[in-house]
């Protein structure tokens, strides 16, 4: 199927590759996504139809802006799909208990490309690795996820390197209800120490820095291998009054757990797009091949140039159960290039979220246990 193969092509390119060559494989998979979705949605062939599209259009790079855009809030009020329902193999929600849930929907070939973005950008950034390691998750456990779209993603990133052991932070009580202690998690970052493994922390960052904040209170330094790695995901989002800055947290977890800031990585992502956004060595979130990323002004809508803010727009062809492709998120970003660490793709500065209520996340719903 030339969908498919158009598809291949573009994911046989390393995950950070910039250039004609990877610009040219993104724009055929993309023309033919565009195909695919105005063929098997209704409401998206109109949506493209009273904007005056034609996937004909896109001839360059340049053209992809013009695909319409579906508002990330759009996916909290339809069920948008390109493919039978028998197809769907699994749904995600953005949200815990409460507000509006946002949904993905995959069907097999999606779901396996966004494992494959996932694994090919870890490969790509050198963080794969064949030494055990242990892991400290700060997400849902399995028992308690309920189908959240952050707790699949966070538990996939504890896969880069062989467990020899691994702790959900977020896991259910006596009664079956989700909960976080921090006591908890210091017995076992010391049972961990005294193995003289790497460690891997993996998770929402609010809840690393209450554990790392509880480790400068008690003056207690574990030292663990060089090679150790912290991934946060998710945000700060409900506890964003506790958030601090990536230079304080780094100073922390490097004087109480050895791990220094070069190997401390961020993950950027929303549900409702899919594709994932990781920083490198020098803390820039890096778009993808599997991405173009633009940004266009509040109001207007334009589009800006790079170093000026306004509201995130991703392309991505790699879903084909739902018309995902062209979305505009409710971020602030700034684009920006010549990152210092040498690799050649855009990469996004996150600087704020738009409007009065915030764009509820699963995030939210475990900020609120730090607060029991």
């Amino acid at each position: 199927m030339p969908m498919e193969k158009s598809l291949r092509r573009l994911f046989e390119l390393d995950a950070l590759s910039a250039g004609t060559e990877a610009d040219t494989r993104f724009l055929k998979a993309t023309r033919a996504a565009c195909v695919w979705h105005t063929e098997r949605c209704n409401t998206y062939r109109t949506l493209c139809e009273q904007a005056g599209f034609k996937p004909e259009q896109l001839q360059s790079i340049a053209d992809l802006p013009r695909i319409p855009w579906l508002m990330v809030n759009v996916f909290k009020r339809y069920h948008l799909t390109s493919v039978p329902e028998s197809e769907i193999v699994a749904t995600f929600t953005s949200s815990g208990t409460s507000g509006q849930k946002s949904h993905i929907a995959w069907d097999k070939g999606s779901m396996q490309r966004q494992d494959a973005m996932r694994n090919a950008i870890m490969q790509s950034l050198g963080l794969v690795s064949d030494q055990p390691v242990n892991y400290l998750i700060f997400a849902y456990a399995p028992e308690v996820s309920g189908g959240k779209g952050a707790a699949h993603a966070q538990s996939r990133y504890a896969s880069f390197a062989p467990a020899a052991d691994s702790f959900f932070a977020i896991h259910a009580d006596e009664h079956g209800e989700a909960t976080f202690d921090t006591n908890e998690c210091l017995e076992r970052l010391t049972a961990f120490a005294a193995t003289g493994l790497p460690l891997r922390i993996i998770g929402f960052p609010a809840f690393a820095w209450r554990v790392l904040q509880e480790l400068e209170r008690r003056d207690l330094k574990l030292g663990f291998p060089p090679d150790s790695l912290i991934i946060l995901a998710g945000g700060w989002k409900g506890a964003q009054n506790e958030a601090v800055s990536k230079d304080v947290f780094g100073q922390i977890a490097e004087s109480h757990l050895g791990i220094t800031a070069a190997r401390i990585r961020d993950v950027f992502g929303f549900v409702e797009h899919g594709v994932p956004y990781l920083t490198c060595e020098a803390g820039r979130f890096h778009v993808p091949i599997y991405s173009r990323a633009f940004v266009r002004k509040p109001g207007t809508l334009e589009l800006l140039p790079e170093g000026e803010q306004g509201l995130l727009q991703v392309i991505s062809p790699y879903n084909l159960a739902q018309p995902s492709l062209s979305v505009l998120a409710t971020d602030y970003v700034k684009l920006g290039s010549n990152c210092p660490c040498g690799r050649h793709t855009a990469t996004i500065e996150i600087t704020g979220r738009a409007g009065v209520a915030k764009h509820q996340g699963c995030a939210i719903t475990a900020a609120e246990l730090l607060a029991k």
